[in-house]
């Protein structure tokens, strides 16, 4: 699969090919966020129990590395620990591709 820009590939639309979510589970988890501008997509699909924290973190580190994007917001909600383990799978992904 060749790499898509995020303007091209939508998370959820991304979540759904990937059978992560369903369909109206998105359209639940999109509604939700217009009342909730704050809040981000994954944060909202944890918190509705669609997905655990677990695999939020594995679907954002497929999502990055299908996208080639490091800049989804992952720093507003997960912590640290979460965060560098995305980075240094995407590094040693963009090490191995070089």
């Amino acid at each position: 699969m060749s790499k898509k820009s995020e303007d091209e590939y939508k998370i959820g639309e991304f979540f759904i090919e990937n059978n992560i979510i369903n369909r109206a589970q998105l359209n639940e988890a999109l509604e939700l966020q217009t009342f909730n501008k704050g809040r981000l997509f994954g944060e909202i699909l944890v918190t509705m129990g669609y997905i655990s924290k677990e695999k939020l973190v594995m679907s954002l580190e497929m999502y990055m590395m299908t996208t080639d994007s490091d800049k989804i917001g992952i720093n507003e909600w997960l912590d640290q620990d979460e965060i560098d383990i995305i980075i240094k799978k995407l590094e040693a992904a963009k090490s191995k591709s070089s």
